[in-house]
């Protein structure tokens, strides 16, 4: 089923409204860097563990709609000292403004790449065509996705959701067949029980 995709009246109309979740000044913004700063990085420890082989190979990783930035802060902990995060909300050093839609970076520049804000995007085929062009030979990328069964709304009720998917398979057509399947799975955290976890290889 094709991934059903939000109206808005402009792309700047977009823009805005996803700014407006978490810009500068907002609760969710202050929140993000004070009460949910550590339960988040916690969250991401657990979540990025398993890869601990995949990323001691990784010389840096770009994580996308990086919000505040725990993901970045947790990977460089882990060794990627060339971890950034790009959101359209900046929080430097860890996080630069940027568009998913259309990223600043060189071709084949990145070794992993990391998403949780698929649901965000408005064109998914034009972020899925992003990553994988920043993306090296043999990189790998890890999306949290928010999948929504059949006839449901999204999981999490999101008013900035901007599309919703209902199928990780969906996805993974996006990647073709370059881009190996090493899991699809429920992800199964206590600090986000709705997302799911889909984790591909680059050919290379």
């Amino acid at each position: 089923m094709p991934i059903e995709t939000r109206q808005y009246a402009s792309y700047d109309d977009y823009l805005r409204h996803q700014k407006s979740k978490a810009n500068h000044g907002t609760p969710l913004y202050t929140k993000l860097l004070t009460d949910l700063w550590e339960p988040d990085c916690a969250g991401f420890r657990e979540n990025f563990r398993p890869y601990q082989d995949i990323l001691a190979r990784c010389a840096n990783a770009l994580c996308l709609g990086a919000r505040t930035g725990q993901e970045v802060h947790v990977l460089r902990e882990m060794g990627v000292a060339g971890a950034l995060g790009i959101d359209l909300v900046p929080t430097p050093p860890l996080v630069l403004a940027g568009d998913v839609h259309q990223l600043q970076f060189a071709d084949a520049s990145y070794d992993f790449v990391f998403s949780n804000i698929f649901d965000h995007v408005l064109y998914p085929d034009r972020f899925v065509s992003e990553i994988k062009r920043v993306s090296r030979p043999g990189a790998h990328i890890l999306l949290h996705l928010s999948v929504s069964g059949e006839g449901q709304a999204h999981p999490d009720n999101d008013a900035w959701a901007a599309n919703t998917l209902r199928d990780s398979a969906d996805v993974v057509a996006l990647f073709g067949p370059d881009y190996t399947v090493l899991e699809d799975r429920l992800l199964g955290q206590p600090n986000w029980p709705t997302y799911w976890t889909l984790l591909l290889r680059k050919a290379g």
